[in-house]
């Protein structure tokens, strides 16, 4: 499984706290039967793009992201860009706490 973690602006070891899309750049990791490695930090050009053709863009900028982890998706009533299956909210916490709440839903899951 491939994931994308929205990282906070100045602070790697944070998740974004806004909503996801916003995320200047994401921490995409690889989880293999339990190991977690690091890809890439990957920037975010549309960080601070609204409407039009965000959503869009943001789902081919993570295309090759099975989950995507953020504090928050959407605002203003949005569903945001991707479906619910495919997105994590984790509140505005360190990274290593999203990852445990990445591995305790693929837990769950079987």
């Amino acid at each position: 499984m491939r994931l994308a973690i929205a990282l906070a602006k100045n602070d790697p070891d944070r998740v974004y706290p806004g909503p996801f899309g916003h995320a200047p750049r994401f921490a995409i990791y690889e989880v293999e039967e339990g190991e977690v490695r690091l890809v890439e930090v990957r920037e975010n050009p549309y960080a601070a793009m609204e409407g039009g053709r965000k959503h869009e863009l943001m789902r081919a900028l993570l295309k090759d992201v099975d989950l995507r982890v953020g504090a928050r998706f959407g605002h203003g009533g949005s569903m945001g860009a991707f479906p619910m299956a495919d997105r994590l909210e984790v509140g505005p916490v360190s990274v290593a706490e999203a990852m445990e709440k990445v591995m305790a839903r693929r837990n769950s899951a079987g």
